[in-house]
């Protein structure tokens, strides 16, 4: 059970997670080995995932969503795809959707060649993918890794 004090704490770590921890004290009013604490117990219960550097997608290549929609469906291939794409280092996200598209990743590629062979090398290989369709990312227009948390939590 979070209190309202844990709610700040993850409201500041997921604007900076470079914070210290006599920073975060002082906006929440706690000490900093109490910040320690918490901090410590939020990652032990894995509200806190990860702490990670965010990279510029820009700066290392080019970035691709990418529609996967199944000609056949199976138990056997959805799981196949899911591995496959857990061990796809080229696909950051990958989120199984509702509607007439099955999964949306995101993609990136050093540039456009090495985009179009993985796009054979993974997707048009497997016979269960009827198409597959991708948009190129010009720009982001917006991007955040924070989650909204209520008001009230």
């Amino acid at each position: 059970m979070l209190d309202s004090l844990d709610w700040e704490i993850l409201r500041l770590v997921q604007a900076d997670n470079r914070l210290s921890h006599a920073a975060i004290g002082k906006a929440v009013g706690l000490s900093d080995s109490s910040v320690r604490r918490r901090l410590q117990a939020l990652r032990a219960q894995g509200v806190i995932e990860a702490d990670v550097s965010i990279l510029s997608p820009e700066s290392v290549g080019i970035q691709a969503i990418v529609t996967v929609h199944f000609g056949t469906e199976s138990v056997e291939g959805d799981e196949a795809f899911r591995q496959r794409m857990l061990d796809t280092p080229e696909v950051s996200q990958c989120y199984s959707v509702s509607g007439d598209v099955d999964y949306i990743l995101v993609v990136h590629a050093p540039d456009l060649p090495s985009y179009e062979a993985w796009g054979k090398r993974v997707l048009m290989a497997d016979s269960a993918i009827r198409r597959y369709g991708t948009h190129l990312v010009w720009n982001r227009v917006k991007f955040s890794t924070a989650i909204p948390l209520s008001d009230n939590a």
